[in-house]
């Protein structure tokens, strides 16, 4: 149950295997990797990084990543995966909140460093390191390679001890970082092994970026149980097709947007996938019409399954089982439970839509430095992520709406709040809201409601470029609508889910 404890048995068992590969073709092989970690966790540690301390990571998908990533663990850190999306100042936001006091980067986001302000410098010190050639004061994790020692590091490391915090929220409200520890990662791990039949023999390739907690979670799955791991620093439908024929890749995580833009590729017949036995789906439901174009391409491989950084993999659903159970996502993963629950607080019978809350060994520890948050969702072993569903009597769950007003996009979690401080600033807008409504690529569409001041006419293109400049590309609103006033209730808040139906009204789910 602890992350980094699988190196050594697999340089062992399969010492000259290839574990990673990374763009461009180039091999680590598992007693590489074991001892180029070792050698990072004993460098990390002579540098201060002891158990408990946070170390952030700002980069793309790579090889070295992972072995950044695992090298922490090793050593007892707390990994900070962040967005490198987020503006400058957001990326502070993250360093403050989580305590960082090191961060590996890569060398392209030296730049931000500048924009960090001098309390988050201070608090990283002279511990920034480069993934990437070493630039003026800052080495490189090479230079930290070559300075290690290759024994093992002796850190005392409890299956209960934080192995990451994700980070959940949006970018102008309070962060909150989800409590990941190495027990629900291990669990995660095991429980996926065994609902798809994954091993050693395995492949994978997952494209999404690796400070989102999914496509993290299936590489190092892989490297977790012996398989190999092929590493791409983005999404090309055609460089994914080249990559899973030529490296015989037979599992992958996509989020749908990926499976829209990869089954409208032209040239997708071009390539040879049948080593592929098992394509995921997450992040975000899946539309019928996308679904059904994957299962032409692929055959029934496609898997979809529901879950968040604070739950892991919740329930999951096969291809056959979606035949008799459309727009299900699946049945819960072994000892996970799950309840729909009235606002009364009774548990509701097969059929009727409630909250859906969830209990497991894989669920997160907390939110750090926030026990009233962690209060709110998690009161006891029970917790939601606030989405509307009902369970039928075959125990297969059906989301149906969202009880909280997050947004997700291209398999991002957006909220409305944030973007909405940013629309507010802008000279002109009086009333202000935030919206998803329906899109056959990005799932939801991020619309701005907007109220304009008495007598201002407002441009939707000069808002979006405003909010551009504060807010990263994912988040930014991509439509904006003119309103003359918004739905309020008796104590004016406004009601973002009157703003939503006349969108979602002749969709199969409002989520």
């Amino acid at each position: 149950m602890i992350l980094g404890r699988c190196l050594p048995r697999n340089a062992r068992l399969f010492p000259d295997k290839p574990a990673i590969i990374a763009p461009g073709g180039k091999v680590l092989t598992y007693s590489q990797l074991h001892d180029r970690v070792n050698r990072l966790a004993n460098t990390f540690s002579r540098c201060g990084i002891r158990k408990g301390t946070k170390l952030a990571i700002l980069g793309r998908s790579s090889s070295e990543y992972l072995q950044a990533f695992f090298a922490g663990a090793v050593a007892g850190a707390w990994l900070v995966p962040i967005n490198f999306h987020l503006k400058p100042d957001d990326i502070a936001d993250r360093l403050r909140h989580s305590e960082a006091s090191a961060l590996i980067l890569d060398a392209e986001f030296v730049p931000l460093l500048r924009g960090l302000g001098e309390s988050a410098r201070q608090s990283l010190g002279e511990r920034i390191w480069l993934i990437g050639e070493s630039a003026g004061e800052y080495p490189s994790l090479e230079q930290l390679v070559s300075a290690g020692a290759p024994q093992s590091p002796d850190v005392d490391i409890d299956p209960e001890d934080t192995l990451y915090i994700g980070y959940t929220s949006g970018t102008t409200g309070p962060p909150k970082g989800a409590l990941i520890s190495h027990r629900a990662v291990a669990v995660g791990f095991l429980y996926k092994a065994i609902a798809y039949g994954l091993n050693e023999d395995d492949v994978t390739l997952n494209p999404g970026p690796f400070w989102h907690s999914a496509p993290r979670d299936y590489a190092q799955l892989a490297l977790y149980l012996g398989g190999t791991c092929v590493v791409t620093d983005g999404f090309d439908p055609g460089e994914y097709l080249q990559l899973v024929e030529r490296y015989q890749v037979t599992y992958s995580f996509l989020v749908p947007t990926m499976h829209q833009i990869l089954t409208s590729f032209a040239r997708s017949d071009d390539y040879d996938c049948s080593s592929l036995r098992l394509i995921l789906s997450g992040g975000s439901p899946l539309p019928t019409v996308v679904k059904e174009r994957v299962l032409r391409r692929f055959g029934p491989i496609l898997h979809e399954f529901y879950g968040a950084t604070e739950t892991r993999v919740v329930t999951t659903i096969s291809a056959r089982e979606l035949e008799s159970k459309t727009r299900s996502v699946g049945r819960p993963m072994r000892d996970v439970e799950i309840r729909a629950i009235a606002d009364d607080g009774r548990v509701l019978a097969p059929g009727e839509v409630g909250e859906i809350f969830i209990r497991g060994p894989g669920l997160f520890s907390g939110y750090h430095n926030d026990p009233k948050g962690t209060r709110k969702t998690r009161p006891g072993e029970w917790f939601s992520l606030g989405d509307l569903g009902r369970i039928d009597e075959d125990g297969y769950l059906y989301l149906v709406d969202r009880k909280l007003d997050m947004i997700i996009s291209g398999g991002e979690n957006i909220y409305p709040n944030d973007i909405e401080e940013v629309v507010l600033a802008c000279a002109g807008v009086k009333e202000a809201a935030v919206i998803g409504i329906p899109d056959p690529t990005w799932g939801e569409l991020v619309t701005a409601i907007v109220v304009p001041e008495d007598g201002v006419r407002l441009s939707a293109e000069a808002l979006v470029l405003a909010c551009g400049e504060r807010l990263p590309a994912y988040m930014k609103p991509r439509r904006v609508v003119f309103a003359e006033a918004l739905p309020r209730n008796p104590v004016g808040k406004i009601l973002r889910r009157v703003l939503r139906e006349p969108y979602w009204a002749r969709q199969e789910a409002k989520i």
